[in-house]
């Protein structure tokens, strides 16, 4: 199945950085959050592209 993936990085700077892919997987994956010493780094997962890209002009806006 494909689903997609909004890739958001929230920096330090205060800089937001956002990215929007599919990816093919048997199940949906489930969300996750890294942090690293210059962001935090969350996926997020949507079963369809109007739902991800949505969520990709909130983040863009954030």
């Amino acid at each position: 199945m494909k689903f997609w993936v909004v890739s958001t990085k929230y920096f330090d700077s205060g800089r937001v950085k956002v990215n929007i892919y599919p990816v093919e997987a048997e199940t949906k994956p489930e969300n996750g959050m890294t942090e690293n010493k210059t962001c935090d780094h969350y996926t997020d997962y949507f079963d369809t592209y109007e739902e991800a890209k949505a969520w990709y002009e909130q983040a863009k806006n954030a």
